[in-house]
């Protein structure tokens, strides 16, 4: 009887105290799970399994945006909308472009809408397009589209 009553105090105990295992009480993701830099910064960026942080998202995504062009892609996107880091559309080219020289479609696109709009360069349509065509070639449905629009108009 002794030992039921003390597990049942101790069940009480946790549940109003809390559980401390929770995803958002301290519980450190990436010390117990080996994920990629990019990885932990997608998680962060979207508060997927860990509070939603876009300064711990940038800082993750920083620590791979040399190598890694899903990376330099997010790098991009966070310079051109601000999150996590002052906007700087210059700095968004510039990731943007490493992203896209590496082949990746959404950066091309990303590039092409940069370039057509004038955010961080002049604006430039002959260049917007390349990106888009580039990117269309790739299959994103987006720049496909982007090519209908644009090149009528």
């Amino acid at each position: 009887m002794f030992v039921r009553n003390l597990l049942l105090l101790v069940g009480l105990s946790v549940l109003l105290a809390g559980c401390s295992t929770g995803r958002y009480s301290g519980y450190d993701y990436a010390a117990s799970h080996s994920a990629s830099p990019t990885e932990m910064g997608s998680r962060y960026l979207l508060g997927r399994g860990v509070p939603q942080n876009n300064e711990m998202a940038f800082s993750y995504f920083s620590q791979a945006g040399e190598e890694d062009p899903s990376a330099q892609n997010e790098l991009g996107y966070m310079y051109a909308t601000g999150k996590g880091t002052t906007q700087d559309y210059r700095k968004a080219i510039y990731y943007y472009e490493k992203a896209a020289n590496n082949g990746l479609a959404s950066a091309q696109y990303n590039l092409g809408l940069l370039y057509l709009h004038g955010l961080g360069t002049e604006p430039n349509k002959t260049v917007a397009m390349k990106w888009f065509q580039l990117s269309a070639a790739h299959g994103f449905e987006p720049a496909k589209q982007a090519l209908k629009k644009y090149q009528t108009s």
